[in-house]
């Protein structure tokens, strides 16, 4: 496991910019996946999760209302689950080290959703650690229960807020970056880009909604393309094409 190498702010949380975030994922993909970097195609999410994290995963009714759909025990500790049985919340105790993933992912047409939630915790795990530890006297006490857990909470799976007014807040926002940057690596996508465009016999180019209808055509199916081709949901592949500036609305520097 590739450790994060930048400056923290006095509460632990990693100071970096997402140009910096970027090529940390291109350096964990490669690390892991190695074929994956330029090459267009689904990570192993399960195995990133437990064989190069050494995390264990687990799966639990965590709360009814989808408010929630992951949890990150950074220390040993309790968490609130809902019994499967009774349907009752209640403490479970929990290791250092566990993910526990909402069960409501679980089925097929929430794969996606399930992939980018393990892995967004699989970041908290890579980067937080040391805002989550027991001895940082600046870390988020109190923001939780139990202190020593981080949960995702269920706003969609790569939020476009750009607010950022707590040390929780910016850390959720770096882990939905760098999960879609693992899980969509830079270079595979310029390939899948490229190859997008093959397939429509153009050369590849910055798609402009508003310019003409091909372009607003292409700004629907070149999501579509990217979810597919990565495994992940219609949403997540849009913002990180925004994100790559990919696609942009008209006006942004286009000269349309």
């Amino acid at each position: 496991m590739l450790e994060l190498d930048t400056c923290y702010t006095l509460s632990q949380v990693p100071y970096i910019s997402y140009d910096a975030l970027e090529s940390y994922a291109e350096k964990i993909v490669g690390d892991f996946a190695p074929e994956l970097l330029r090459n267009p195609g689904i990570m192993d999410v399960e195995g990133f999760l437990e064989y190069y994290l050494k995390l264990n995963v687990d799966f639990k009714r965590i709360c009814l209302n989808n408010k929630v759909l992951g949890i990150t025990a950074f220390n040993d500790g309790m968490v609130d689950v809902i019994d499967e049985v009774t349907g009752k919340p209640g403490e479970i105790p929990v290791k250092m080290g566990t993910v526990i993933i909402d069960t409501s992912l679980t089925s097929k047409k929430n794969e996606p959703r399930l992939r980018f939630t393990g892995m967004h915790e699989g970041v908290h795990w890579l980067i937080h650690r040391k805002a989550f530890a027991d001895d940082n006297p600046f870390g988020p006490a109190g923001l939780y229960k139990n202190q020593y857990i981080a949960a995702k909470e269920g706003r969609g799976d790569y939020t476009r807020s750009t607010k950022e007014r707590t040390d929780i807040d910016h850390m959720e926002r770096q882990a939905d970056f760098l999960a879609a940057a693992i899980l969509m690596p830079r270079p595979a996508m310029r390939t899948a880009f490229r190859n997008f465009f093959k397939f429509y016999g153009e050369k590849p180019r910055r798609i402009v909604r508003g310019a003409s209808i091909e372009d607003d055509c292409y700004a629907k199916q070149l999501p579509e393309y990217i979810a597919k081709t990565f495994n992940v949901s219609k949403k997540a592949a849009l913002i990180r094409l925004e994100k790559l500036t990919a696609i942009v609305n008209r006006g942004y520097g286009c000269g349309v």
